[in-house]
């Protein structure tokens, strides 16, 4: 093991072995920055990003309270209302996808298409946060015939059961 370590040593120290260790170097780089560079990715390994973001959601349910308010106070009876939502889950993005059929397996894929200088997966849908409850504070919550109405209008608008909503009385 010793005679090995000596012998490389001794070739390291020759002029002609530095030279071509160096040149090596610097083509292994240039191949590696020449890679980068190209921005060649292989569609099958560039998924889409399924990140879904919460302020998407806040955003969504913050929207969606504010036009149900304006729509329960124009309800005869109802006056000013208060709307909070709770959200169970964020937006999901649906991308498409091609399903490739052989004898013995089936191999899903997303649809990718050229978007300028980069390929991306297609975009199908976006569907909207799922809530999974509504409160309703109003002026006329103390009515059963008015909290009927805005249980129906409420239930009808985000197509969801009656009793995921509560109304009461603002006081």
């Amino acid at each position: 093991m010793q005679e090995i370590i000596y012998k490389l040593k001794e070739l390291a120290k020759k002029p002609v072995f530095l030279k071509a260790a160096a040149a090596i170097g610097i083509i292994m780089m240039a191949v590696i920055l020449i890679s980068d560079i190209s921005g060649e990715d292989d569609p099958e390994e560039k998924r889409p990003n399924d990140e879904i973001s919460f302020e998407s959601a806040d955003i969504y349910a913050a929207g969606t309270e504010e036009r149900l308010c304006t729509m329960l106070s124009e309800i005869e009876g109802v006056g000013k209302a208060k709307v909070m939502l709770t959200i169970t889950s964020t937006e999901e993005y649906v991308y498409a996808e091609t399903q490739k059929k052989s004898s013995s397996q089936s191999e899903n894929s997303y649809v990718m298409i050229d978007n300028g200088s980069q390929k991306e997966a297609l975009l199908k849908k976006i569907n909207n946060p799922a809530i999974s409850g509504v409160l309703i504070v109003c002026e006329g919550g103390d009515d059963p015939k008015v909290c009927e109405k805005v249980y129906i209008a409420v239930s009808t608008a985000l197509n969801i059961p009656t009793n995921k909503i509560y109304v009461a009385e603002m006081k």
